[in-house]
C-alpha cells in the first residue's frame, strides 16, 4: 500500500515535473526523426508530398515514445529520490529526538520489546541507540561494547563509519541503519506524521538573486553588452541590439555592486 502511495506521489510529481527541459528534449528527438527519416524516404520516393507526410508521422510516433521513455525515467528517478528523501528526513528526526521518544517509538516498533533500566530489549537483543548527523566512529562501538548486559546487543543508528562495522562484527554487534529503521517503522506504520524539521526559513527574493551575482560574471557581461552595442551601429534593427546590450552592461554593473568582494 506504501509503495503504492510511493508511485502514486512520483507520478503527480513527475507530471508537474513536464517542463521546458523535458520538452525540449522530446522535440529535438522529433526533430531528429524527422530530418533522418525525410532524408531516408526522399531519397527511395520522389514524391516530396508523400515523403513530408511519411517522415512527420514517423516523427510524431519516435516523439511520443521518446516522452514515455523520458517519463518513464523521470518517474523512477522520482520514486528513488522520495525514498532517499525520507530518509534523510528521518535520520534528522531521530538525530533531534528525545531519549524517551526514541524508546517508546521503538518499544512499539519491535516484537516484544519492553523497557528495563532506561534500556530497551526485545526477544533476542539489548538495545542501543545513537542518532546523530555523523556515522557511528570505532569509540562510540567501543562505548558500547562496555556496556553490561546478558543479551546480544544492537545498535541503532543513522550511518556507520568502516571501521566502526568491522569492530561491532569483531564483537558480535548487531548494526542497524536508517534504511533498515525506515523500512521497520514504514512496516508498522510508525513514520513520523510531522518530521522534526526545525524552523527554516528560505532566503528572500534579493538574497537568491545576490547569490546568482558575483565578480566573475562582470566580465562577460560587459564584453557582450558591449559587442551588441557596437553592432548596432551596423544593423537595420538596432533597437533590440541596444536594449539586449544595455541590459547586459547593467548586469556587469549591478555584479559589481552587489557581488562578493574578492
Amino acid at each position: 500500500m506504501t509503495v503504492y502511495i510511493f508511485k502514486n506521489r512520483a507520478i503527480i510529481c513527475a507530471m508537474k515535473k513536464i517542463n521546458f527541459a523535458l520538452i525540449s528534449d522530446v522535440l529535438f528527438f522529433t526533430l531528429c526523426a524527422f530530418i533522418l527519416s525525410f532524408t531516408a524516404i526522399r531519397f527511395y520516393c520522389k514524391n516530396a508530398t508523400t515523403a513530408l507526410v511519411l517522415a512527420i508521422g514517423i516523427a510524431l510516433c519516435c516523439g511520443l515514445i521518446s516522452f514515455f521513455i523520458l517519463l518513464a525515467k523521470r518517474k523512477k528517478h522520482l520514486i528513488l529520490t522520495l525514498g532517499e528523501n525520507e530518509k534523510k528526513s528521518l535520520s534528522l528526526h531521530l538525530s533531534v529526538c528525545g531519549t524517551g521518544y526514541i524508546h517508546k517509538l521503538f518499544v512499539a516498533a519491535l516484537d516484544g520489546a519492553y523497557i528495563e533500566d532506561n534500556r530497551v530489549y526485545d526477544e533476542n537483543y539489548a538495545c542501543f541507540f545513537n542518532f546523530k548527523m555523523s556515522p557511528l566512529s570505532p569509540d562510540d562501538i567501543a562505548e558500547i561494547i562496555k556496556a553490561e548486559t546478558d543479551k546480544a546487543k544492537r545498535v541503532f543508528c543513522c550511518d556507520v563509519s568502516p571501521a566502526a562495522l568491522s569492530l561491532a562484527e569483531d564483537f558480535a554487534i548487531k548494526i542497524t541503519c536508517v534504511a533498515e529503521i525506515y523500512a521497520l517503522l514504514k512496516d508498522k506504520k510508525l513514520l513520523p506524521e510531522k518530521y522534526a524539521l526545525g524552523n527554516v526559513k528560505k532566503p528572500n527574493i534579493f538574497k537568491r538573486i545576490k547569490k546568482r551575482f558575483n565578480r566573475k560574471l562582470c566580465p562577460s557581461l560587459f564584453f557582450s553588452g558591449l559587442t551588441l552595442l557596437f553592432f548596432s551601429f551596423f544593423t537595420f534593427y538596432p533597437v533590440y541590439y541596444i536594449v539586449f546590450g544595455g541590459l547586459l552592461l547593467t548586469l556587469s554593473a549591478i555584479s559589481v555592486l552587489i557581488g562578493q568582494p574578492n
